[in-house]
């Protein structure tokens, strides 16, 4: 059904057109209105598919309603139905894009007949639009399947680089000079061999993984991807020399989507290519380093002196290659290297609003891999943060020229009630307290 919308002065002629059989023409009438003015703004508020208007009406005649909505609403088809048979009036409105140009009284058949041409038309131009678009997306279709074929054939094996260039333009994939790497990442649960993921989810899994990249990593010119449906495996491209930690950015985007692929991420990192015929190479070590990670969820960079390093590294670690011994000083160093960087993070901001899950963002590891590295140590998160905070405050507490309540947000707490709370259970006194006591030491 197209929507019409009827514009009349003389509501005579409005209710006579209201009462005309537009269901059998394959129209909808979905609005009544008195003057060019109010029929714009009845547009702008619901649009419509035709307006049957008259020319001659107070505040906007037909003709500045036609112009007006041909501006704005360029799709919307103009009939005029007038009393006038002034050649100027026609021609004025034909110029302006009106679908046809009626006389009143018209007769029913008449405009029967003209609206019958009028649908025809706007049916045509919609089966012209249905066509393109399914034109253009079977465009699209071809041309990811001519991507993912040759990312496949690019990751895999080294390709002459007589034919790289056209091989390359087919696929529409821009490879540069910018340097390249590669990752390689898995959803956890598909690694588990006691896990049995059924193939329907399994494909939607990938399906919605396949868009997901499409948007936070194709789309913002870091490189390309390409799923290895039969592996349930997925492949990053970077082709702007994108180092280790656009990849994990990556990882920490899709971790948002958790509750849908039901599991964490693994991802392994290759070494930097410089020039194509290296990227499968660069594939090859990111495998290598995908199957060394040490843990669901880690982040394992290849490093040509020991091969790959894997580091324990929770659901978004960043494991960088590491020049120890043996493995179990590399665990052991990186363990206290993030706990280090993360305590010192906390040093710099203890007097933001400061959560686990920023701190855990800032030395990339997942939230519950950190608060695990405290709990090794006999400490928490939280209990950490107080001690920094509070720590602060009784420093700056002696200082009389500052209000308690100034203290409290400086070392980053909201409620001075709270505040002071913790500060006693911390102190054993309440702020106040602990500034007096502080005097009368001074004076003994």
């Amino acid at each position: 059904m197209y929507k019409l919308l009827i514009v009349d002065d003389e509501k005579e002629i409005r209710n006579g057109l209201a009462e005309r059989p537009w269901h059998s023409l394959g129209i909808e009438l979905v609005g009544l209105c008195r003057h060019g003015m109010e029929a714009l703004q009845f547009v702008a508020r619901q649009p419509v598919d035709i307006v049957l208007t008259d020319i001659r009406m107070p505040f906007m005649s037909g003709l500045e309603l036609m112009e007006a909505i041909h501006r704005q609403f360029p799709f919307t088809q103009m009939l005029i139905l007038s009393g006038y048979s002034d050649f100027d009036y026609a021609r004025q409105a034909i110029l302006n894009g009106a679908a046809d140009y009626l006389l009143k009284p018209v007769n029913p058949d008449d405009l029967a007949e003209s609206f019958r041409k009028l649908t025809a038309r706007l049916d045509e131009k919609k089966q012209i639009e249905y066509r393109t678009a399914v034109l253009k997306r079977k465009e699209k279709l071809l041309a990811k399947k001519l991507r993912e074929e040759f990312l496949q054939r690019l990751l895999r094996s080294p390709i002459p680089e007589d034919e790289l260039e056209q091989a390359s333009s087919e696929g529409e994939v821009l490879l540069g000079e910018g340097g390249f790497a590669v990752a390689v990442g898995m959803l956890d649960r598909f690694a588990e061999p006691e896990a049995s993921v059924p193939e329907r989810e399994r494909k939607l899994i990938l399906f919605a993984l396949d868009n997901l990249l499409g948007d936070i990593w194709d789309a913002h010119g870091s490189g390309y991807h390409w799923i290895d449906q039969a592996a349930g495996m997925f492949y990053l491209l970077s082709v702007r020399g994108a180092g280790t930690e656009a990849f994990v950015s990556v990882i920490r985007q899709l971790d948002r989507f958790m509750g849908l692929f039901k599991s964490t991420i693994s991802l392994g990192v290759g070494f930097p290519a410089r020039v194509p015929g290296a990227i499968p190479a660069s594939a090859t070590a990111a495998l290598q380093s995908l199957a060394s990670c040490p843990e669901p969820g880690a982040v394992v960079v290849f490093d040509e002196l020991h091969r790959h390093r894997p580091v324990p590294s929770g659901e978004t670690a960043l494991a960088e290659p590491e020049t120890a011994a043996n493995d179990g000083t590399d665990k052991a160093e990186g363990r206290s290297y993030v706990l280090a960087q993360a305590k010192q993070y906390m040093e710099a901001n203890y007097h933001r609003s400061l959560t686990l899950h920023d701190v855990a963002a800032h030395v990339y590891v997942s939230p519950g891999h950190l608060s695990s590295l405290f709990k090794e140590t006999g400490d928490t998160f939280l209990k950490h943060l107080t001690s920094l905070r509070m720590q602060r405050a009784m420093e700056l507490l002696p200082d009389v020229g500052k209000k308690v309540y100034e203290i409290v947000e400086m070392v980053g707490y909201s409620d001075p009630a709270y505040f002071a709370a913790v500060f006693k259970k911390h102190t054993g006194k309440t702020p106040f307290e602990y500034r007096s006591s502080l005097s009368v030491d001074g004076r003994d």
